[in-house]
């Protein structure tokens, strides 16, 4: 029997082909009596914290305390709802939506040192032209915004330990933390608000939702209304719809709902998602574009089941400035297969830079992130997520064709929060393990980052002097490393790479978990026979 590897999960947006005024309405009337429902509901048990508190916890435990409950709070989140809603379709995921949103809030209060915030919800009734008015006289002619209490206790604090100077550096820093909370929700205020998603949970033809095919035409069928809504009504489907799901054929049977034609690419959506995976999961969201019209979309989650790839080597990345991404593969003995697969640092960084300079000029001429002339805030972003996406299909195509194991470094995030934000260390680490798991490979290894960038990958060496700042003539050197017992010369990040695809190699054989320098250090130099007297990989 052939292992099955761990589900990967991964979402496809799609977005609804060209719908007419009627259909239009139709969708975001639907959504906006989702969205007061949910509203609804919400502050009905929000209103009562008493009964919320003694309705949504379980049973006590051993030492006699009780915890919020998801069981519990959705049944008492069900005595809530209004009855006769002529959206019955969607009442159990309008439920789903206000459990899972008191679980996290009750859950934040119990765990929490500090008190959360209730969850809420925005009224989809436009501000009238007297609102507009009052709400920015509100804040214009506001002369002082306070800090909150929280942030005035921390200045009195300072003050009082004898620290004026750090005093009024918080009172400054906090007020304007103040001023722009104000303005933020007077923005929020006089924007029209969308209504909130709605997600199906379940992908059936009897509920939910369904992907079919017909001819070579793809559609999203909607369960939205109940039998007496005006909207509601059977329709045939005609010979050729298909369940993508389950291959059911579906000609002559009555759909009770809404047939949604969806717009896709072919080769994105058809070949990597609708052929290879299960779909899971739908949300259907709305959004208005520069012109101010409503386009709707399908959110499509999807489940992979790939068949387990027998590990058969191993690949280190090293993440770094000058160098993104640098990996090399090494066989089960520790022996070099391959190296120099490379994301250049400076080349992002540069192109990078390109977008930073033409956003800081739409800055200074007061160009604003929304609107069609702003849009290069948004496409650096995505510029970016298409580099390192383009480069993570180039680690896991070397590890496929490889059967690798891939393994990275893992960085303290919080003392280094700045450089991984700049570099996108983490999206790419992201980006490796979801498309790992869809090809089979098992989830990245993560070992212990100290001292993989000092170690010699010939010899083992250790020294921090092995990464020379400067040549024989004085300039300054970034990426060359230098053993100082064998010799050893490389690039710095590429060495790295090796080091760790050892590292994970030895933390593989031994069970997966972490492993001390010293361990390492010593398999590294005895049972691989790197010391001094190695000559090579």
């Amino acid at each position: 029997m052939v292992e099955k590897a761990v589900e990967a999960f991964q979402t496809a947006r799609f977005e609804v082909h060209n719908p007419s005024r009627h259909k239009q309405a139709m969708l975001l009337s639907t959504m906006c009596s989702y969205h007061r429902m949910v509203k609804e509901t919400l502050e009905r048990a929000l209103a009562d914290p008493d009964a919320l508190q003694k309705n949504c916890l379980g049973n006590p435990n051993a030492k006699g305390q009780s915890q919020p409950n998801g069981f519990v709070t959705s049944k008492y989140v069900r005595t809530l709802t209004r009855k006769g809603w002529n959206l019955a379709p969607l009442r159990d995921y309008a439920l789903a939506d206000v459990t899972a949103a008191l679980m996290s809030y009750l859950q934040k209060n119990y765990k929490g040192k500090n008190k959360a915030n209730p969850p809420t919800l925005s009224a989809l009734e436009s501000m009238t032209e007297e609102e507009y008015r009052q709400s920015y006289q509100d804040v214009l002619l506001q002369t002082e915004f306070a800090p909150s209490p929280e942030h005035q206790e921390k200045i009195d604090k300072e003050r009082e330990k004898g620290h004026p100077r750090v005093a009024h550096r918080l009172e400054r820093i906090f007020t304007a933390r103040a001023a722009t909370k104000a303005l933020s929700q007077l923005l929020r205020k006089t924007e029209e608000p969308l209504p909130r998603p709605i997600e199906f949970t379940h992908c059936e033809f009897g509920r939910g939702f369904l992907l079919a095919r017909k001819d070579n035409r793809y559609y999203c069928l909607l369960k939205l209304f109940s039998p007496d809504h005006r909207h509601y009504e059977k329709k045939t489907l005609e010979p050729g719809f298909t369940d993508i799901k389950t291959g059911e054929d579906l000609c002559g049977k009555k759909y009770p709902g809404v047939i949604l034609p969806l717009a896709m690419g072919r080769e994105f959506h058809e070949e990597k998602y609708l052929r290879q995976g299960s779909p899971q999961s739908a949300k259907l969201v709305v959004r208005r574009d520069e012109q101010g019209q409503y386009r709707f979309f399908i959110h499509v989650s999807f489940r992979f089941s790939p068949e387990r790839l027998p590990v058969e080597t191993i690949l280190g990345i090293d993440r770094g400035a000058a160098i993104i991404g640098a990996a090399s593969i090494l066989d089960m003995d520790g022996a070099l297969r391959e190296t120099g697969l490379n994301l250049d640092g400076a080349a992002f960084a540069a192109e990078m830079q390109r977008y930073e300079q033409k956003i800081k000029e739409q800055q200074r001429r007061g160009i604003q992130k929304k609107g069609k002339r702003g849009n290069r805030f948004r496409l650096r972003g995505l510029r970016a997520d298409a580099i390192l996406g383009e480069y993570a299909n180039a680690v896991i195509a070397k590890a496929v064709e490889h059967r690798s194991q891939i393994v990275i470094e893992k960085i303290n995030a919080v003392t280094m929060s700045g450089f991984l934000k700049q570099s996108q260390f983490t999206k790419l680490q992201q980006m490796l393990t979801y498309k790992a798991k869809r090809q089979g490979l098992p989830e990245p290894v993560e070992v212990p980052a100290a001292y993989t960038s000092q170690t010699c990958s010939k010899c083992g060496y250790k020294d921090r002097a092995n990464r020379p700042k400067k040549d024989a003539e004085g300039n300054p050197l970034q990426d060359v490393f230098l053993c100082l017992q064998c010799g050893h010369r490389a690039n710095a990040d590429e060495n790295a790479s090796i080091v760790i695809a050892l590292r994970g190699l030895h933390q593989v054989q031994q069970g997966g978990r972490f492993q001390k320098w010293m361990v390492f250090e010593n398999w590294l130099k005895t049972k691989l026979g790197r010391d001094s007297l190695a000559t090579g990989l």
